[in-house]
């Protein structure tokens, strides 16, 4: 927006839109809160809009601040639109501000100084600086080209778009909406926004015809002649900017120009040589450029300077910024001149920017133009410093670009760079940012490029870092390779780097389970780290102890106290990954204690201190998220399931994308939804081998929701293969899961095979539960989740041999049950308690206990409704059924032949009937009693018209055929 609100300029076609930005921003409702996000394609008249805003609600006593996202690329600058916004108060208040919350200081004054600020006490400053200036008077916040925003700007949006403020403070956040491509970051940030109380959405369509030809009237210095207006009319097709373009164009009935840029450039050949040289300098800025800088790039006398400007100001290519500066009227025209430079023309500006900008402008803008430019040099020590500002304010991801792009160039980097400090730093930024694969391959790359130059600290410094990385990705063998190498290299001497050692070596042991070695490194590294004053290391390596301790059960009434009593020691220190680690662990002991309300709360205070330290897809603050949607699924909160894992509008990596996509597909298995096999596949093909517990949720899944036996099992033998290749063991607790799964898959089949197929089933169902008992030898004991699987799978093998013809004994199939559905119960497993319910609801019905049957499946049947699991409630009712004719009340009517269809479970004896068995095998299949067999034969024969079984069955054989 340009500095003068005050215009001439009417603003024409928007007034239904500007009465609503006036309530929304409090100026015609001061009871009004909240923001609004303004939209539309770009020229379509979203500047001119906020300017008449800005105009109306300063003169109602307003004050009006104004920042914008800038399109710098890679280099982009965390916070920018704040910064500017408090950049521009006046001295005093800048001064009020600073002192009263110091974490502003690097916003307010553009320093780099100090230790660093908080992500989330700066965030809470700027909403604290907000709530003090309105004290005053009301606050109007505009913020301009969101869909420019990067990462760090987008968090700090959505933060002071949900606080509720005591004082009088609204927002208008305005983007490009025909940006907004399908992966563009924005859009999942607008959906998210606009969820948020108060916040509404306001997009801008196209201008009528009659609005465009008042519009041009109120912008033609000229008369313009019907034919030309219509023109006019007709090809700006409703878009504000394109049409004030097409007034200047002489021929308004001559040809179009292809192209928007090449109708903007058509315009820029009215300028001298001077304004040309002085647009093509601005375009190259990337923002807002003042007369000093703008003297230091542009190679022109001062006069003939001045002139250029002037000349772009007076044909409103370029426009005054409230700084004293330029920019261009609409980006359009930035991107279309700089586009049109030739390279030379492009790396000769850039070079003037960045000696011109070198010692007083903005790190990542030195970086940029240097990078554009070819000053590699310049372009390193720029982009480290760009770095490690971001990093200080909490921006993780742009601290990340930047100390990658100055890998790019390392070469290039002054003497007497410590390259592998920048290397540990990148892969600490990339695991911030959660991208911890790529963290531990920059790592990789620098210990294998520079093998025959790294001194044995260096390589060891890095081996730590690398072992850091993969014991966080879940890649604990190369974490321990990686241990061992660096022993080798770090002698047993009091320095920090053995003391970081020591800890990431009790971390890996923990990981593998290998406790006595767990606790013996944790111990020396907690010593060595409180004797070298290193509190980070003394933090993780008593996380590290807290939870093998758990993990032993050596003290189980203490195991709580301590993961508490470690976070709080972290959180005091700023040690914000241990902190988020302590509360995980904790988490997982709730978890594992079966308190899964317990844990799902403590996964999502993880979450969320995760995402206030701007680290949300980070270890443990992913983790946070992703096991707060698994536990939120075993107790049947579905809808929690679907918020936390909309990777739609989170927009995550793409590995922690397919892990939230897992979860939701266990809840399209039990909802039936064979639709998303496909998504199972991607994510075996791609995924797999990258996250061990996507590979088993997406794998259980498809288990269930396979269309047949046959490809049930090959889900199984894939998972158990990735299990063995990706991940170094075939005996994992996912085996009793993947087992049961199985077994109940071989049990539905039975009925509808040949016998040889039935005892092959069998013998299958005998070997998954020798693999089980592997799996709990090797990595047992396992807790309540363990115990129900455990149960689940011995029932269903149980069943499969029950259907496949063998006298087990009503009781010992009743004990089974009864035992599998207990332990789904006691887990808290609302789903698995009600489909064991189902499958226990059966025996008793086939035991005689008809009362029993229909009391447990009519709680089962309530909670497969309520969880919208059709396929168990479409067998649910289909026991419902049977019980009904078996307690003396006949479910299906007699009726004459054809007068009223089979219900499901007479296809289901009808399909036995053609297979030729008797009532008592069908009984025994369908674990229903031979006299509801009979019953339903009876209405099989009057539906069908058939005087006997044979006849029945020849019937159903022509149908089908």
């Amino acid at each position: 927006m340009p500095a003068d609100w005050r215009t001439t300029e009417p603003l024409v076609g928007r007034e239904g839109e500007l009465e609503r930005l006036l309530i929304a921003a409090g100026v015609a409702d001061p009871e009004a809160r909240g923001g609004v996000l303004l939209s539309g394609d770009a020229g379509i008249g979203k500047t001119r809009l906020l300017r008449e805003l800005a105009i109306r609600a300063a003169d109602a006593g307003h004050r009006v601040l104004v920042g914008h996202c800038l399109d710098l690329g890679d280099s982009a600058i965390p916070f920018q639109p704040f910064a500017e916004v408090l950049a521009a108060l006046d001295d005093p208040s800048r001064k009020a501000l600073s002192d009263a919350l110091p974490p502003l200081g690097p916003l307010m004054w553009g320093a780099a100084n100090g230790t660093g600020v908080d992500r989330g006490e700066l965030f809470a400053s700027v909403v604290a600086a907000l709530e003090l200036l309105a004290s005053s008077q009301p606050v109007l916040v505009l913020v301009e080209d969101a869909h420019w925003a990067d990462t760090s700007t987008r968090h700090l949006i959505r933060y002071v778009l949900s606080q509720r403020y005591d004082g009088a403070v609204r927002f208008v956040i305005s983007y490009r909406s025909d940006d907004l491509h399908r992966r563009h970051p924005l859009r999942a940030d607008v959906a998210e926004w606009s969820r948020l109380p108060g916040v509404q959405r306001l997009d801008l369509g196209p201008l009528a015809d009659d609005e465009v030809r008042a519009l041009v009237r109120s912008r033609a210095t000229a008369s313009i002649d019907a034919t030309g207006l219509a023109a006019i009319v007709r090809r700006a097709e409703g878009n504000a900017f394109i049409a004030e373009e097409l007034v200047d164009v002489d021929d308004k009935n001559g040809p179009l120009p292809p192209t928007l840029a090449d109708l903007l450039l058509v315009r820029l050949d009215r300028l001298d040589d001077g304004g040309r040289q002085v647009v093509r300098a601005v375009a190259c800025a990337g923002a807002e450029v003042d007369d000093d800088l703008l003297a230091a790039v542009v190679n022109l006398p001062p006069d003939t300077l001045e002139d250029g400007v002037r000349a772009a100001l007076d044909h409103r290519i370029l426009s005054r910024t409230s700084n004293d500066g330029y920019a261009f009227r609409h980006a359009l025209l930035a991107e279309v001149v700089r586009d049109d430079l030739l390279p030379a023309e492009r790396r000769r500006f850039h070079k003037a920017y960045a000696e011109a900008l070198a010692g007083r402008g903005d790190s990542a803008d030195v970086a940029r133009h240097a990078f554009e430019a070819g000053m590699a040099e310049m372009a390193f020590t720029a982009s480290v410093r760009a770095a490690d500002r971001a990093r200080r304010v909490g921006g993780h991801d742009e601290a990340a670009q930047h100390y990658e792009r100055a890998l790019s160039v390392a070469s290039a980097a002054p003497p007497g760079t410590d390259l592998v400090d920048l290397v540990v730093a990148t892969s600490e930024a990339l695991t911030a940012s959660g991208y911890v694969r790529r963290a531990a391959g920059v790592v990789d790359d620098y210990l294998q490029d520079g093998a025959a130059t790294l001194s044995d600290t260096e390589r060891a410094r890095l081996l730590v870092a690398y072992g850091t990385a993969t014991v966080l990705g879940d890649r604990d063998a190369e974490a321990a390779q990686a241990v061992e190498q660096a022993f080798a290299l770090v002698p047993e001497q009091p320095t920090a780097l053995r003391a970081s050692l020591e800890a990431v070596a009790a971390h890996v042991a923990g990981a593998q389970r290998r406790h006595d070695d767990a606790m013996r490194w944790a111990t020396q590294a907690m010593t060595l780290g409180q004797r070298l004053g290193l509190s980070r290391v003394v933090d993780e390596a008593a996380a590290t102890k807290a939870r093998v301790r758990a993990l032993r059960g050596d003290d189980p009434a203490g195991d709580e106290r301590r993961f508490r009593e470690v976070a709080e020691t972290a959180r005091a220190s700023g040690n914000v990954v241990t902190e988020l680690r302590a509360h995980q662990h904790l988490a997982f002991l709730y978890h594992d204690r079966g308190d899964l309300d317990a844990a799902t709360a403590e996964f999502l205070t993880t979450m969320q201190a995760a995402e206030k330290a701007g680290r949300r897809w980070a270890p443990y603050g992913f983790d946070g998220r992703f096991f707060a949607a698994l536990t939120a699924y075993l107790r049947g909160r579905w809808d929690l399931v679907e918020e936390l894992c909309d990777v739609s509008a989170l927009r995550p990596p793409a590995v922690h994308a397919g892990s939230l996509e897992s979860v939701q597909l266990l809840v399209a298995a039990a909802r039936g939804d064979t639709t998303v096999l496909p998504r199972a596949r991607r994510l075996r093909d791609s995924f797999w081998h990258r996250d061990i517990a996507l590979a088993i949720h997406s794998g259980t899944a498809a288990i269930d929701l396979a269309p047949d036996v046959a490809s049930a099992q090959a889900w199984h033998d894939d998972l158990v293969a990735s299990l063995v290749t990706d991940w170094g063991g075939r005996r994992v607790p996912a085996r009793l899961r993947m087992g049961a799964l199985l077994a109940g898959r071989y049990a539905d089949a039975a009925p509808h095979v040949s016998a040889s197929e039935r005892s092959a089933f069998v013998e299958r169902a005998a070997q998954l539960r020798v693999d089980a008992d592997r799996a709990v030898e090797e990595r047992g004991p396992f807790g309540p989740e363990g115990e129900a699987w455990g149960r689940r799978l011995d029932a269903e093998i149980l069943r499969v041999r029950w259907t496949a013809g063998e006298d087990l004994g009503l009781p010992v199939m009743l004990e089974a049950w009864r035992g599998a559905t207990g332990a789904f119960a006691k887990l808290g497993h609302v789903y698995e308690e009600a489909r064991s319910t189902s499958r226990l609801s059966s025996v008793l019905h086939a035991a005689g206990d008809i009362a029993g049957a229909k009391q447990v499946a009519s709680a089962a049947h309530e909670t497969a409704v309520s969880l919208g699991a059709e396929p168990l409630v479409r067998q649910l009712e289909q026991l419902a059924g049977a019980t009904a004719v078996a307690g003396g009340r006949t479910a299906v009517p007699q009726a004459s032949a054809g007068e009223k269809p089979l219900t499901a479970r007479e296809r289901e004896v009808l399909d036995h009937l053609v297979e030729g068995r008797t009532n008592g095998e069908i009984a025994t299949l369908l674990f229903i009693s031979t006299k509801t067999v009979s019953v339903h034969v009876s209405n099989i024969l009057a539906k069908l018209g058939a005087a006997t079984r044979t006849e029945a069955a020849a019937i159903a054989r022509r149908q089908r055929a």
